[in-house]
């Protein structure tokens, strides 16, 4: 009798099982991409451009090279043809009612809904990422963010009364981004009633589809135009007329100063800290979910606490044996590919790593060809090392130990970058206090990852100054009603090299001739008056012509030392309740009202007529109260669904410099201060050029009720302080209110070191009217929004 083989047991099976492919069909995105013979133009006021004589690129299939189709190049005249169809469309466009634009996103998201595999599938096929991701996460996310808009949009003209579209929006998008990342641009510019204009990559075939799939609605054709063409063509897309914003991810210095307002969204890296007292299970899948689902555009960063390390590395690298990367259409994997370029930046980081003297450890099962590149762990970075202040990119993960907390929140907040971050405790005190002082946009407790249309995200530092979702992603595309439209200032021949460099002579022409001049007032730097570094002064003239005074020559010296005064003060200020802070400006309102009669004198000197400059003093003081009564704190809590709810905070912006005006120069210089003050930023400022006197007149009652170093104030050439300011590496934020070319070149100059800037682009502002010297833009410029969500549930 032939011997039975013995039927395998249960533990084999489940020890020797392999996962079977589970493909989706990507018939659907071939059949799409044959009804335009393979061949995909722009999509421009609701229908295909394809010019002639454009070069056109191969996309082809980032994991097999199979060529899918090509693609055309667009040039600066397809720019120009789609920015005047946004521009007609926006005509009818922003002068709906916020109801029937709702009714119009709510189809789209219908239409989504309808073509849904289509768009996952052609979006896996294009980016090389797990199709699992994008069908379960971003197409449903992208439906949601069109429906919470479509009612926003709704209840806009009670809501958010006073304010209305700023116009054209230019959107530029890197070779990295996803379909979800336009989605959370497009969807606020749309509900707003702003008309949008998107520069995608070469072989970018999703953005296309949706915005065919928004053409074939009809109504309103020339709401959503895309052109897919090189990064070279962004600042033909900035400096078009007509386009008012530009929102955009990748190289800040191609397109600053060319007159469109800009939204920063850069960098992809999040953070990820573990305490002790986490929940190492939790917390490993949390990296997995952070890191290596596909979910991340960019890498992480992980900090350990030293004596949970060893048994945190080793429950991360058994995790990551268990990882599968393959074609992204197998809906059994959990990481795709990203293409040759992400894999040669990963390996090239993980070269530099290695050559600093870290360890790396790859696992999973990947293929080993190229563009897949394995789950990466990098450890024993040396914190000295490059490649520790470097972006980490795709699929890496960087770890680190800390001891105490406070180094932890050391080395979170020493990286030039502050875009997302998770804490993990058990402990809600610590973890919140934790996620409170870590200088991100948005922070998870116990969590990584989660995203809610309502929830604002964004980033502060180099991750970017703009924001998507909630309330804040509404702002980026909206203008007070009561303030004008900017003209373009673009200036060709501004010379970034030499503005502000050369400073005029301060030597008077002349005797002087009228009454005796006032004595020379130094500089206000860290509480008192003191002596420029230069030694020199310049003379104030008044409306007769004679020399009213002298104030110091203010230079780049003393610009560091007023920023390190505000630096010093920066974290008592900080503390400090609103109450606080209302009162010293309370104080300082009594303060001159005492000294009415005394600055409305230097004002009349300076040509102001005596009940003018009453009134301006006045008005002065009723800033000061009205910004002490508004105890500004902004914080609000709201709910996420069942992910818990949301705190919103609203957070200083640090050591924030102030150019003020020269028209109202009592009125503008105490607006501003209040304002900035009463979110508990520190202040170095630069009063008006031509009747400076008020405002170091307020200097010496500031002297006496303020803490030393909240306010320093410069004085000197316009254009020379506003250079030494702009250029500083340490100043987080600066408002111009100057020349059209001073608010080119800040523009310009700020792109280096990301600082947020607010530029009047030469225009004057009537600072005696509420709405533009102490509106609502006043608060939403004075501090950023940080989003912490709260756990909620075991």
């Amino acid at each position: 009798m032939a011997a039975t083989r013995a039927r395998p047991q249960t533990r084999e099976i489940f020890t020797t099982m392999e996962y079977g492919p589970v493909p989706e069909s990507h018939a659907c995105a071939l059949a799409w991409l044959d009804t335009q013979d393979r061949h995909l133009g722009h999509y421009i006021n609701g229908k295909w451009l394809k010019p002639e004589h454009r070069s056109s690129v191969p996309w082809q299939d980032p994991i097999t090279g199979e060529s899918l189709a090509s693609c055309l190049q667009a040039q600066a005249e397809d720019v120009a043809v789609a920015v005047e169809a946004a521009k007609v469309a926006f005509e009818n466009w922003s002068s709906l009612t916020g109801a029937l634009r709702a009714q119009h996103l709510t189809r789209l998201a219908k239409m989504i809904q309808k073509h849904q595999r289509l768009l996952w599938t052609l979006e896996s096929l294009a980016t090389g990422r797990a199709v699992r991701e994008i069908r379960d996460r971003e197409v449903p996310l992208a439906q949601q963010l069109l429906q919470y808009h479509a009612g926003q949009a709704h209840t806009q003209e009670k809501a958010l009364a006073g304010w209305e579209p700023v116009g054209v929006v230019g959107l530029i998008l890197p070779a990295t981004f996803s379909f979800l990342e336009m989605m959370w641009r497009i969807c606020p510019a749309l509900a707003m009633g702003c008309t949008v204009v998107a520069l995608v990559p070469p072989a970018s075939p999703t953005p296309l589809l949706l915005a065919q799939l928004a053409g074939e609605l009809g109504s309103f054709p020339g709401i959503l135009n895309v052109l897919s063409g090189p990064v070279s063509l962004g600042p033909v897309l900035a400096s078009q007329p007509g386009v008012q914003k530009v929102a955009f991810c990748g190289a800040v210095e191609t397109l600053a100063g060319g007159g469109a307002e800009l939204a920063l969204a850069l960098g992809s890296e999040s953070l990820l800290l573990l305490t002790d007292t986490a929940d190492v299970d939790s917390a490993v899948e949390g990296i997995v979910d952070a890191a290596w689902s596909d979910r991340s555009l960019g890498g992480l960063r992980l900090l350990v606490q030293e004596s949970v390390w060893d048994k945190t590395m080793r429950r991360l690298q058994a995790r990551m044996r268990q990882l599968r990367a393959g074609r992204g259409l197998d809906g059994a994997v959990d990481m795709g590919a990203r293409g040759a370029a992400a894999h040669d930046l990963a390996q090239c980081y993980v070269h530099e790593a290695q050559s600093q003297g870290a360890q790396v450890f790859q696992a999973g099962d990947v293929p080993t060809k190229n563009p897949f590149f394995p789950p990466t762990l990098i450890s024993n970075l040396p914190p000295a090392a490059p490649c520790a202040q470097a972006e980490v990119p795709w699929p890496l993960v960087v770890a680190s130990p800390f001891r105490t907390a406070k180094e932890a929140l050391a080395m979170a907040n020493g990286t030039p970058r502050g875009g997302s971050a998770s804490v993990w405790s058990e402990r809600l005190g610590q973890a919140l206090e934790l996620g409170y002082r870590l200088q991100v946009g948005t922070v998870w407790i116990n969590a990584h990852g989660l995203s809610d249309p309502a929830v604002p995200t964004g980033g502060c530092k180099e991750s970017g100054s703009s924001w998507h979702g909630g309330p804040d992603g509404f702002y980026e595309y909206l203008r007070p009603s009561t303030t004008p439209a900017q003209l373009p200032y673009l200036s060709e021949s501004l010379n970034y090299d030499t503005f502000g460099l050369a400073m005029p002579s301060t030597l008077p022409a002349g005797p002087e001739t009228g009454p005796r001049p006032l004595p020379p007032y130094g500089l206000f730097v860290g509480g008192r008056f003191q002596a420029p570094g230069a030694r020199s002064s310049r003379p104030i003239w008044d409306s007769y012509g004679s020399i009213h005074g002298y104030m110091a020559e203010g230079g780049a010296k003393d610009i560091r030392g007023a920023v390190e005064a505000a630096h010093q003060v920066a974290p008592g200020w900080v503390g400090q309740s609103p109450a606080a802070r209302a009162a010293l400006l309370w104080a300082l309102a009594a303060a001159l009202e005492r000294r009415e009669s005394t600055l409305a004198a230097r004002l009349e000197r300076q040509g102001v007529e005596l009940k003018t400059a009453k009134v301006e003093v006045e008005l002065s003081v009723g800033r000061l109260r009205a910004w002490g009564a508004l105890q500004a704190q902004g914080h609000t809590l709201q709910a996420a669904g069942l992910q818990g709810p949301v705190l919103r905070l609203r957070e200083p912006l640090g050591v924030l410099a102030i150019v003020c005006p020269d028209e109202w120069p009592l009125l503008a210089f105490v607006s501003l201060l209040a304002a900035a003050l009463a979110y508990g930023n520190t202040l170095v400022m630069v009063p008006s050029g031509a009747c400076p006197l008020p405002a170091l007149e307020v200097c010496q009652d500031m002297a006496t009720l303020f803490p030393a170093g909240l306010v320093n104030v410069v004085t000197g050439d316009r254009d020379h302080l506003t250079r030494c300011l702009v250029l500083h590496q340490d100043i987080q934020a600066l408002w111009y209110f100057g020349s059209a070319q001073g608010s080119q070149f800040v523009e310009w100059a700020s792109a280096g070191n990301l600082k947020s800037v607010w530029v009047n682009g030469g225009c004057r502002r009537a600072w005696d009217q509420e709405a533009e010297g102490a509106g609502p833009e006043f608060r939403l410029r004075a501090a950023r929004t940080k989003a912490l969500w709260l756990p909620m549930g075991d």
